[in-house]
């Protein structure tokens, strides 16, 4: 972990994200106390396509609402 003063983060915005690449983390302080951690962002997750899932499904005939409003009429 890289220790960074406030000064030193502000004229070296442009290279944070190498920064942050080689370090994985920096500690902002200011007057000798840390006052942050700044970490990379999180990558983005590949979510995978819910078409097969879908089309495995069973086609309902009858409305949802029809089948919600049977249930409660049945308690």
């Amino acid at each position: 972990m890289k220790t960074v003063n406030v000064r030193e983060l502000r004229s070296g915005i442009p290279h944070l994200r190498d920064l942050l690449e080689k370090e994985h983390e920096l500690l902002l302080v200011s007057n000798g106390q840390a006052v942050a951690r700044i970490l990379p962002a999180p990558r983005k997750r590949h979510l995978p396509s819910l078409a097969q899932h879908r089309a495995r499904m069973d086609v309902v005939s009858v409305p949802g609402e029809v089948l919600v409003r049977e249930e409660r009429d049945r308690r």
